[in-house]
C-alpha cells in the first residue's frame, strides 16, 4: 500500500485505540492479553482496509474485527486443549501394561490373585519358562495355542512347562507345606 494510505490508516485508527483496548481487556481480563489481541485485530484491519465502506462506522468496523478475532483465538485454543486431552486420553488407554491388561483380563486377573512369595516365584523364572506358565497354567491356554503364540514347537511348551514346574516347586516347596499343600507327594 501507498505511504498515503499507511498514514490514512493510522490517522483514522489512531483515536479508536483507548477503545479497543477497553474491549480487549473486557473479554481477556488481561493487559498483555489485550494488546496482542488488540494488535492482531489491527494487522487484520490493515490487511482489509481496501474493504472498509468509508460510509460506514470505523470504530464498529474495528471493534468486529477484535470480537471476531478473539473469537477465533478461542476456537483455536479448544481445538488444542481438546486435542492435548485426547492425547492424553490415548496415551491413557493405549498404555502398554492397560492394553496387556484389556488383552487378557483374566491373567491380570489371576496374576492379582496370586500372593506375593508365588509372583516373585515366577519372577525369578527364566521369561522362556515364566512365559509357557503364565498362557497355560494361569491364562489356561491348550499347548497348542502357546506353541503358536510363541512360536515353538509342543514339544518345547511341554518340556518347558515340565521344567519351570520343577523350579516353582522347588522354590515354593515350603510355602505350600505351610498351608497344608503338597503332603501327600512328599509322603
Amino acid at each position: 500500500m501507498s505511504p498515503t494510505t499507511t498514514a490514512e490508516f493510522v490517522s483514522l485508527t489512531t483515536p479508536h485505540m483507548p477503545r479497543l483496548f477497553q474491549i480487549g481487556m473486557r473479554l481477556t481480563h488481561q493487559s498483555s492479553d489485550s494488546h496482542d489481541l488488540v494488535q492482531e485485530a489491527l494487522t487484520k484491519a490493515w490487511a482489509n482496509w481496501g474493504r472498509f465502506n468509508r460510509d460506514g462506522s470505523l470504530g464498529a468496523w474495528l471493534s468486529r474485527i477484535l470480537v471476531n478475532t478473539f473469537i477465533s483465538r478461542c476456537r483455536h485454543q479448544k481445538v488444542v486443549n481438546t486435542a492435548a486431552a485426547r492425547s492424553d486420553l490415548v496415551d491413557h488407554l493405549f498404555d502398554h501394561g492397560r492394553m496387556q491388561a484389556a488383552n487378557d483380563p483374566e491373567g491380570e486377573w489371576q496374576r492379582d490373585d496370586l500372593s506375593d512369595e508365588v509372583v516373585a516365584a515366577l519372577d525369578t523364572l527364566p521369561d522362556r519358562f515364566r512365559e509357557v506358565v503364565e498362557l497355560v497354567d494361569l491364562q489356561g491356554l491348550p499347548y497348542r495355542d502357546t506353541a503358536e503364540r510363541l512360536h515353538c514347537p509342543v514339544g518345547t511348551v511341554m518340556s518347558r512347562l515340565h521344567r519351570a514346574r520343577r523350579m516353582l516347586r522347588e522354590q515354593l516347596g515350603d510355602y505350600a507345606r505351610g498351608y497344608g499343600l503338597g503332603l501327600a507327594a512328599s509322603a
